[in-house]
């Protein structure tokens, strides 16, 4: 039966629906499938070449990043969630890790893709289930009739950093390219002060240096309004030794991860019908090892998989929109006792109406059939008023996380018996825009029921159980202001996030976290930024406010609040057509010593010097 679903599925994304002709763009209406409806509040990520994603979503949004170090390990957390319960999505595909259920976000570059987008709460539900703090959706789009864009990024600086970029972008009217290839490396020898010991010596970090590569190709063929192919891919290797938490001896112990992925897109178009049908194929490895306990684990995983996605107008003001999406994964893991395979297919209706008063609204639900896993069906409502400067959004859904391979299958441990989690989530916000000043505030609750974590039992060994519903309630607010003064330009702002992440009931007896706060879970977070630039000068100061953690379940011990600065200067030389930025990079510009997770000390102030390269053709 499960083979039956899966074939199902992947036959369902050759159907397509024949109109009359329009001129209606296909380009801007197939790029939109993968988005979720306007009723929805989304962060658009504002990209930085010589970054990863982790620091890109650190410096733009409000989600708050658990880091273990400059190039080690870096999980998500959005609205009190972890990291397992935000999905990531390449070109509409879920890429979170079959077995680990997260991506670590440190070894995955915005530098090759176009757009990236945070969509927070029930938005993400448009694409997938499991995020019940949001998704993000990394996306690479065509350039049709763009002439040719080249650009080279290199950057030096403390602790051996040493960052390559070089990337092609552009196309004719018919044919479109681009791709490109990144190195990122470093030694991270910084020194910190030794807090385990009593005089706190000043000593060099060990064990901690990293290398990373990727490359990505993308091809688009259109060869009318009504047909574009696309061909698209990413190859990323990384190798990372694991430093030790502070007072410890090195273990030695490092980490080897690869990923592939490739996948073939049609995109469609019809008078009022518009569809997208894509397959992929997905490669993961990861290979860990601590060389004094005698640890050497492997993970290999092959996934493949397909989705339709279909857009249809039955006015100007309604559309209904579908999606089909099939998974088949096979797992071989050192610690499973057998290879693992898992399917998954799912269903995703949506209708969009826009009414004469400025309201708008979204009905839609998903329904997903996983081997061995039982899952709900969930529904979500959204709307959003809109008056010229002003608009008000809410949305209410439901949304699940089914337990990962490793959750139940991991040998010994594995609980074949988890249930998943189940959410209700709601938000209400408004936002403001007029004149340079962009001003958004957001009221939201969730309740996650059977929260699943990792324990030790009686006989030692630990074992995932659904042990808690937890509670989470906050603001967002953001506030951006732009402004030219006589050649001057100016733009300046932030937001600031308050969480209330609490377990509001346990299903453990004698559990001390009972109606206690979250760990690694800071109530205050804020983000202030600067620009000014004048002629071919550009100066931008940001700094981060994270609030003190808990990191102990019965609240008695927390680390201290963080607040790191960076400062940015450019000198730009430019024409028409290209470019060359010169620039320096001030790092924790105050010097501060602190920790984001408890022992594992993070750089004091460092520099960094680059210089990026920009040469453009005309369009085509």
């Amino acid at each position: 039966m499960r083979s039956v679903l899966f074939i199902g599925c992947v036959l369902l994304t050759l159907f397509a629906v024949g109109q009359n002709d329009t001129l209606r763009e296909v380009v801007i209406e197939t790029d939109r499938i993968n988005q979720p409806s306007v009723t929805y509040k989304v962060i658009e990520l504002k990209i930085d070449d010589s970054k990863n994603l982790a620091t890109v979503l650190q410096n733009s949004s409000g989600v708050y990043l658990k880091s273990y170090g400059i190039g080690s390990l870096t999980s998500l957390s959005i609205r009190g969630s972890n990291a397992s319960q935000t999905q990531l999505l390449w070109n509409g595909f879920t890429i979170n890790s079959p077995t680990l259920g997260q991506t670590d976000l440190s070894i995955v570059s915005t530098a090759l893709v176009d757009k990236a987008s945070v969509f927070l709460g029930v938005s993400s539900l448009s694409n997938t289930s499991g995020g019940l703090g949001g998704a993000i959706q990394l996306e690479n789009a065509s350039a049709f009739g763009s002439g040719t864009n080249v650009s080279f990024v290199q950057e030096v600086g403390s602790f051996g950093i040493d960052n390559k970029l070089v990337k092609l972008k552009g196309g004719t009217q018919k044919y479109s390219f681009s791709g490109g290839l990144v190195q990122r490396k470093a030694t991270n020898n910084f020194t910190y002060h030794d807090i385990s010991k009593q005089e706190k010596p000043l000593v060099v970090q060990k064990n901690a240096g990293f290398q990373q590569q990727e490359a990505s190709w993308n091809f688009f063929y259109r060869p009318n309004y009504h047909h574009q192919f696309a061909l698209k891919s990413n190859f990323r290797q990384s190798f990372r030794q694991i430093p030790s938490v502070i007072g410890s001896q090195s273990n030695g112990q490092h980490q080897q991860d690869k990923t592939g992925k490739m996948m073939m897109e049609w995109n469609y178009n019809k008078n009022n019908y518009f569809q997208k049908v894509a397959v992929g194929y997905f490669y993961d490895y990861l290979n860990y090892v601590d060389t004094i306990a005698d640890i050497n684990s492997k993970v290999v995983t092959n996934s493949l998989k397909s989705y339709y996605k279909g857009k249809y107008y039955l006015s100007d003001s309604i559309q209904f929109r579908f999606s089909v999406q099939g998974e088949k994964v096979v797992a071989n893991s050192s610690g499973f006792a057998e290879n693992k395979t898992q399917y998954r297919t799912s269903f995703y209706p949506e209708f969009y109406q826009l009414l004469k008063n400025g309201v708008s609204y979204t009905l839609s639900a998903r329904k997903e059939v996983i081997s061995s896993i039982k899952t709900p069906v969930t529904f979500a409502l959204s709307s959003k008023y809109s008056k010229k400067k002003h608009a008000i959004r809410f949305s209410a859904g439901q949304n699940f996380r089914a337990p990962t391979l490793n959750d139940m299958y991991w040998n010994p441990g594995g609980n074949p018996n988890l249930k998943s989690e189940k959410g209700v989530l709601t938000e209400l916000g408004y936002s403001f825009l007029h004149k340079g000043i962009n001003v958004g505030i957001t009221a939201y609750y969730s309740l996650i029921d059977n929260w699943i974590q990792w324990l030790p039992q009686n006989n030692g060994i630990w074992q995932p159980r659904n042990v808690k519903k937890v509670e989470s309630k906050g603001l967002e607010f953001s506030l951006e202001y732009k402004q030219k003064i006589k050649g001057m330009e100016l733009s300046t702002g932030g937001n600031y996030n308050l969480v209330l992440a609490t377990n509001k009931q346990t299903y453990l007896e004698n559990d001390v976290s009972a109606g206690k706060y979250l760990i690694y879970v800071p109530k205050n977070r804020a983000l202030f930024f600067a620009k000014i630039k004048v002629k071919d000068f550009t100066l931008s100061y940001s700094q981060i406010y994270n609030s003190s953690v808990f990191i102990d379940a019965d609240n008695r011990t927390y680390m201290p609040y963080f607040a790191p600065a960076n400062l940015k200067l450019y000198y730009t030389v430019a024409d028409a057509y290209n470019a060359v930025d010169m620039f320096i990079k001030i790092q924790n510009l105050y010097n501060e010593e602190y920790q984001v997770m408890a022992n594992r000390p993070m750089p004091g102030r460092y520099l960094i010097f680059g210089v990026n390269i920009i040469l453009q053709s005309k369009k085509r």
